[in-house]
């Protein structure tokens, strides 16, 4: 279960900088520079997330770390108590994907469909491994599990939900036997 529905995981606070409350964020996106206008993000402090507004926002060319400032953080002693927070947006600030590219969460109940064998069932988990992500989906009552790769990827229709693969010959078997 998710543990802030409607929203995704932009980065962390790794570090202050200065004395006037700012912080060095780690964004994690393969287009930081989406941010740059960024006004509002939101911490999550304990197990909630508390909206800020973001004074000033300065990306590092070619790095995935921004200078930070939020408004009502003042002083590096006060920064200094939210350090390692994990910073958050609404879902609906990511921007649109095309093609074989999806956001794990997007695909969490499309119908894996195989080229060879048709229907197998829905996506029921996209486990995020440091080598590769895997994907689980249900068929006949059983779970299988294949790796998110490009070679295995049809296509992905998002209109039908549904989640075009070639897996090889054999995989599904050895979860059916």
């Amino acid at each position: 279960m998710e543990k802030h529905p409607g929203y995704f995981q932009l980065g962390s606070l790794v570090k202050t900088h200065g004395v006037k409350g700012d912080f060095i964020a780690i964004i994690d996106s393969d287009s930081p520079s989406r941010y740059r206008a960024l006004r509002v993000v939101y911490l999550e402090v304990g197990d909630v997330l508390k909206e800020y507004t973001v004074s000033q926002i300065s990306l590092k060319p070619k790095s995935n770390t921004a200078t930070v400032h939020l408004v009502g953080i003042e002083d590096r002693t006060t920064a200094e108590e939210y350090l390692k927070l994990r910073l958050f947006l609404p879902l609906d600030m990511l921007p649109a994907l095309k093609g074989k590219k999806f956001y794990f969460h997007e695909v969490i109940g499309f119908n894996v469909v195989d080229k060879h064998r048709g229907v197998l069932g829905p996506i029921t988990t996209v486990y995020e491994r440091s080598s590769q992500p895997v994907i689980e989906c249900m068929h006949e009552g059983k779970q299988v599990l294949f790796p998110v790769h490009d070679d295995l990827i049809v296509k992905i229709d998002r209109k039908t939900q549904n989640f075009h693969v070639d897996l090889p010959e054999g995989l599904i078997d050895l979860y059916l036997e």
